[in-house]
Formats: C-alpha cells, sequence, structure tokens
C-alpha cells in the first residue's frame, strides 16, 4: 500500500507533462547554446541566438515544444529569474556608490523620470493600435503604459560590464555609468513591483467594491515584503557559505573543484526556493532575489572580497547555463503571428526612448554639474536592454494572463530593438571620451600625434566597431543577459569590470 502512493504519484498527468516538457528542453538545450555561438559569429547578442531558437522549436512554428510544454516548464524559469534578479542585486555594492551619490542620483532620476513619461505616451498611444491590447478597457490601457514604461527604464548591467571589459575601459565616465545602470535597475524592479500591485487593486476594485485604502497599502507592503524574504535569503545563504560553517567543514574534505560546484549548486537552490517562497506570499520574487544579491555583496567582515569575488565567479558560471533555459524559453513563448503587426509600433517606443534618454541624461548631468562631454555622449551608455527587462516582461506575461502573453511580445520586440542598437552606440562614447583604452586611442587629449591616432582609429574601428565605421549600426557579441565577472581593486568600475582571477567567465559575458 505504501508503493501504491509514488507509483500514482508518477501516473498523474501533472507530472507526466513535466517529465515530456524536461525531457524535450534538454534535448534543445544544445540548439539554443550553439544559435547563440552562431549569433556571435554574426556579431550579434548572444541572447539572439537563444530567443530564436526558441521560437523556431515553439509552439508557434515547429511546434515541438508545445504551449503546455512551455508552461510546465516555469519551475525552470523560475530558478533563471532567481539567478538574473541575484545577479542584479549583486552588482550594487553601496560602499562604490557613495563616492558620487549626488551625480548618481540625479542622472538616475532625469534617465528615469523622462523615460517614464516620454514612453508611457507612446504606449497609451501604440497600445490601442496592438492586437488583445486594444481591446482592454481604458483603465487596463492606463496599466498596461504604466508597465511597459516602467521597463523601458531598464538597462542591462551585464552588457555594460561586457562592452566595458571588452574595450579594456576604465575611468569616470566608465565608473559613472556602471554607478548609474545599477541604481536605475533596482529602481526598475521596485517599481514594476508597485505597478504589478496597483494593477491587481484596479482589477479587484474593476469587479466591485470600494479598495482606496488597500489601493495605497497593498503596493507598500508588497515591496516591504519582498524586501524582507530577500533579507532572509541572503542571511540563509551567507550563513551556509561562510567559512567556518558546517557545509564549509563537510566540503573541506573534498577537492576545491566539488566545493566549488556545491556551492555553485547551493547558491541555485536556495535563489530558486526565494523566488518561488515571494510568490507564494504575492510579493514581487524578482525584487526578493535583487534584495539577496545586494545584502550578500556589502556584509562586512574580515574575507568580504575574497567573498565577493567568489560570489561573482559562481554567479557568472550559472548565468552561462540558465540564460540558455530563459532566453530559449521566452522565445517559444512569444506570439510570432502577432509579431509582425507589432513591429510598427515597437519602433516608434524604441526611436521615442532614445529622444528620451537622451534628454534625461542632458537633465541629469547638467543638474549635477557633470562635464560638457557627459551631457553629449552619456545617453549613448543608457540604450542596451537584456536580462532584467526581458526578465519583468516575462513575468508578466505569465501572471496578467489575459492581455499578458500579447504585452509581453510587444515588449521583447523593443527590448530586442534595443539590445541591437545599443552596443555600438556605447562603444562610439567610449571612444569619444578616450577610455578605450583596448584601442590605445586617448581622444579627449588634444595634443600631437592627432592625425596618427585617427589613422590607427579609422583602421582599429574598421575591424572592431564596424556598425560605427560603415553603418552606424550592428550587434554586438558580448551583449546580452546578465553574466557577472568582477575583481575589486582600483575604483569602482575596475571592481566591476573584473580582473585577471575570473579570466575564464569571460567568455560567459557574450550571453
Amino acid at each position: 500500500m505504501a508503493t501504491a502512493v509514488p507509483s500514482m504519484a508518477l501516473a498523474t498527468p501533472v507530472f507526466q507533462h513535466g517529465l515530456i516538457a524536461m525531457s524535450v528542453a534538454v534535448i534543445l538545450a544544445p540548439f539554443s547554446y550553439y544559435m547563440g555561438i552562431g549569433a556571435r559569429m554574426l556579431k550579434l547578442p548572444q541572447i539572439t541566438g537563444y530567443l530564436v531558437s526558441g521560437i523556431v522549436s515553439g509552439p508557434y512554428l515547429l511546434g515541438i515544444l508545445s504551449t503546455e510544454s512551455v508552461v510546465d516548464l516555469n519551475v525552470v524559469e523560475g530558478a533563471c529569474l532567481s539567478i538574473i534578479g541575484l545577479a542584479a542585486g549583486a552588482e550594487l555594492h553601496l560602499s562604490e556608490l557613495s563616492r558620487s551619490k549626488k551625480q548618481v542620483i540625479g542622472i538616475t532620476l532625469g534617465i528615469s523620470a523622462v523615460t517614464w513619461l516620454f514612453c508611457y505616451g507612446a504606449l497609451e498611444y501604440t497600445a490601442g493600435l496592438l492586437p488583445k491590447l486594444g481591446e482592454l478597457d481604458a483603465s487596463h490601457i492606463v496599466a498596461v503604459a504604466s508597465l511597459g514604461a516602467t521597463l523601458m527604464m531598464a538597462r542591462s548591467p551585464a552588457s555594460a560590464i561586457a562592452v566595458l571589459k571588452e574595450m579594456d575601459s576604465k575611468g569616470p565616465y566608465s565608473s559613472l555609468v556602471m554607478a548609474v545602470v545599477v541604481v536605475k535597475d533596482v529602481v526598475v524592479i521596485i517599481a514594476y513591483a508597485i505597478n504589478v500591485e496597483l494593477i491587481r487593486v484596479n482589477t479587484l476594485r474593476s469587479a466591485g467594491g470600494s479598495l482606496q485604502l488597500l489601493g495605497m497599502v497593498l503596493p507598500v507592503m508588497s515591496v516591504m515584503l519582498s524586501i524582507t524574504v530577500g533579507l532572509c535569503g541572503g542571511l540563509l545563504l551567507g550563513m551556509m557559505l561562510r567559512p567556518h560553517s558546517l557545509l564549509a567543514a563537510v566540503l573541506s574534505r573534498t577537492g576545491p573543484a566539488t566545493a566549488f560546484r556545491v556551492k555553485q549548486l547551493l547558491i541555485l537552490v536556495v535563489s530558486t526556493l526565494i523566488f518561488n517562497m515571494a510568490h507564494h506570499f504575492y510579493a514581487e520574487p524578482l525584487l526578493a532575489c535583487v534584495t539577496m544579491g545586494l545584502f550578500l555583496v556589502n556584509r562586512r567582515h574580515e574575507r568580504a572580497d575574497k567573498e565577493k569575488e567568489e560570489l561573482h565567479l559562481m554567479v557568472s558560471q550559472i548565468m552561462s547555463l540558465t540564460n540558455v533555459a530563459f532566453f530559449g524559453l521566452a522565445g517559444a513563448s512569444l506570439k510570432v503571428g502577432a509579431l509582425k503587426d507589432m513591429f510598427g509600433a515597437a519602433l516608434l517606443v524604441c526611436g521615442v526612448r532614445l529622444v528620451a534618454i537622451f534628454l534625461g541624461s542632458w537633465l541629469g548631468c547638467y543638474a549635477t554639474n557633470a562635464s560638457a562631454e557627459h551631457r553629449r555622449l552619456f545617453w549613448m551608455s543608457m540604450v542596451t536592454q537584456a536580462g532584467v527587462a526581458m526578465g519583468l516582461a516575462r513575468l508578466a506575461g505569465t501572471r496578467f494572463p489575459d492581455w499578458g502573453p500579447h504585452f509581453q511580445t510587444f515588449m521583447m520586440s523593443i527590448i530586442l530593438l534595443n539590445l541591437l542598437v545599443g552596443p555600438p552606440l556605447f562603444r562610439h562614447a567610449l571612444v569619444r571620451v578616450g577610455e578605450a583604452k583596448a584601442l590605445l586611442l586617448p581622444l579627449a587629449n588634444k595634443g600631437g600625434g592627432g592625425a596618427v591616432q585617427q589613422a590607427v582609429l579609422q583602421l582599429q574601428l574598421g575591424g572592431i566597431i564596424p556598425g560605427i565605421k560603415e553603418n552606424g549600426g550592428g550587434g554586438a557579441s558580448s551583449e546580452g543577459g546578465l553574466a557577472h565577472t568582477h575583481g575589486h581593486g582600483h575604483g569602482h568600475v575596475h571592481g566591476l569590470v573584473g580582473e585577471d582571477s575570473v579570466a575564464k567567465s569571460d567568455r560567459d559575458l557574450n550571453q
């Protein structure tokens, strides 16, 4: 009788669907991986290949992954999103941020406010013209536009790190860019959580009843609960990873490689647990994971720097696997038939976002007395979007089943455009400010040798940044998700960009 219970559980349709979906996903994983390598060879972001592999194998083209299979793999997607959130939070080093907090806060507020306002107007206008979204009532259109405008504020930290490493860029411009990028993404995730709760309250209100007090309290409670769950996860993981823990005593009997892999598995399991716990309590799971990462890298003790480096290395290697799964599933969930109807609207929103970023960056730099060069060029570093924005779009797609999938497809199309346009612009800005040390081109120096430097610039840009020289566009082989590598040595960007101790994980920055 006791043995009958497990056999009955194994025979349930849910378990069988999950097992089939997992088997198909494992078989398709190599296809997604090599599609990513192919995209990199074509000078495109690697996650573009992952997305294309998901679209091709998904329910709207070849049908290898059915709609039910994509839903059954939500647990895998949750694990991937938990690592994306953990990695984003682990970028925010409070001690380094305090060195230029006035400029960081001013520029972050300028870009975020102007981008939200401009993109809200563009999204409210275009939403009524799109399939499914155009059928929503006025209150839901406002909610969709607000949520989409919040996602348009996001900027990928890992893609910025990838370009900085590729260009060997260090200096005040690079430092300021990284600080703003990291803070802005944390702001975006908090704003996303508030938006989701406001939409939920609006939905309850439309069903009947007065919820004014609940409408004010619920978003705050959701954010506070998310932060609390994340802090608990950070405490738990920090205790388990400390040198004198029971786990450390057990791992001391194994080899260094085995111990490293066990710790990576522990990070994946705990972050997934925190993600699902936050979801269970109707908190914002990505915010909880961001809080966990932020807590882990900002603890103060004698081994803090070494533990930060180890954490970033472990997370970056986990990301090389989870990015394949997450972006492949994201591609499989896209409504391909709706993409062609959304492309024109996506181009419009993308253009409006570029104008908003330029204006917001200029205003933020002007208000904080940044140099004239920063005012002209800072916007170029804020265009690229990837893992965090896509993760939030995917969460919205699953959380709001009525209009969420179409909203996700629309957001993904805009994010992909930003992902293709952003990297060449950022590289160009680094060259112009003279911080692209990989090119050996201190163009900001107006001294002698300018003609020789300009000649070298033309030669090297032709091979390294063909998009700028020839057609002003093109992708980046090093852009994409949220893989991270760090070393902590000589200043903010030097710490963010990384050291030789993590050279092995540099290859993962292509994601």
